[in-house]
């Protein structure tokens, strides 16, 4: 298959709500009245499900959502954070062992 459009359709989605591309417009959009037309090619009501027509904007981390970004700053952080922590302890835990074996 070479049609970019079908692809991304047949692409699994990973949660029961989801978005999926359909297309990208790369030049800057003019103020005005555009007219969209849509066509239903599959029918959703059966398992009662829903279409919907989002028009977005991204960023610079690709979409609009920095949810995922924040959380992973903040697991980051929380590793870097327990890899201070455990190393103070093993340095720690290393030097009372030097001092013991010198005792004895």
């Amino acid at each position: 298959m070479k049609d970019e459009h079908f692809i991304v359709w047949m692409r699994t989605a990973g949660l029961p709500n989801f978005r999926k591309l359909w297309g990208r417009i790369d030049g800057v959009l003019e103020p005005g009245l555009y007219q969209l037309q849509l066509k239903n090619n599959f029918e959703v009501q059966p398992f009662q499900g829903t279409k919907s027509f989002v028009l977005t904007t991204t960023n610079s981390l690709g979409g609009n959502n920095y949810f995922l970004s924040v959380v992973y700053i903040i697991v980051g952080s929380a590793c870097m954070f327990l890899v201070v922590l455990f190393g103070i302890y093993y340095i720690r835990k290393r030097n009372i062992n030097m001092n013991y074996d010198e005792k004895f």
